[in-house]
């Protein structure tokens, strides 16, 4: 599956991307900002990628100019309670300071609002990393509770569609451009493959 916008491509991760992800999460700049952050082994990239590759985990590899720099993703989709949780590390030293961060974070929250059809985005982030905080308020996040050093914040449809930033960004960014194609398959939510199906 592979979602286009904004300047920037998600291509779901497969097999081939874990070696590079793992490459990526081991880096000291990355590992600083993860609650996990041990260095990750083929063994347990392995598993996890087993761990996610179903319809209720959605990762994907952003791209800017065909240039692989991070990831970016949905996980723990629940249909019942149309809710998920996201999350995103640039592995790509060089774009950290870039706008491509924003845009793919735009991208993927419009694919769960409008694609998975969520009603909210939780993450969570880690006490210190008062960057990806004021980021994610601006989002329309809010702080939903607070347990040692992790900070949990909720973003619902609605606070995303007021979000003074989010329109400002909008009226800029072409959102008639967004793409999504792929072939369907049995690790996505039977929406994504009846829109996946009307796209061939």
């Amino acid at each position: 599956m592979i979602l286009t916008g904004f300047g920037v491509v998600l291509k779901r991760i497969t097999k081939e991307d874990i070696e590079q992800i793992r490459r990526w999460r081991n880096q000291d700049f990355v590992r600083d900002q993860m609650f996990h952050t041990e260095l990750i082994t083929e063994t347990q990239q392995d598993a996890w990628f087993e761990s996610v590759n179903n319809c209720f985990n959605y990762y994907f590899v952003i791209h800017v100019d065909e240039l692989p720099i991070g990831v970016i993703y949905a996980k723990h989709v629940n249909p019942k309670t149309l809710a998920g949780e996201g999350g995103i590390f640039i592995g790509e030293h060089a774009f950290l300071t870039s706008d491509s961060p924003a845009r793919a974070s735009m991208l993927l929250l419009h694919f769960c609002f409008n694609k998975l059809m969520l009603s909210s985005s939780l993450i969570r982030i880690k006490e210190g990393n008062k960057v990806a905080i004021r980021y994610n308020e601006l989002l329309g996040y809010v702080v939903q509770q607070r347990a040692g050093e992790e900070i949990l914040l909720c973003l619902t449809k609605e606070a995303f569609q007021r979000s003074m930033m989010v329109s400002r960004v909008l009226r800029l960014l072409d959102i008639e451009s967004i793409q999504l194609t792929g072939m369907p398959s049995e690790n996505n939510l039977e929406q994504l493959n009846a829109l996946l199906e009307s796209n061939r």
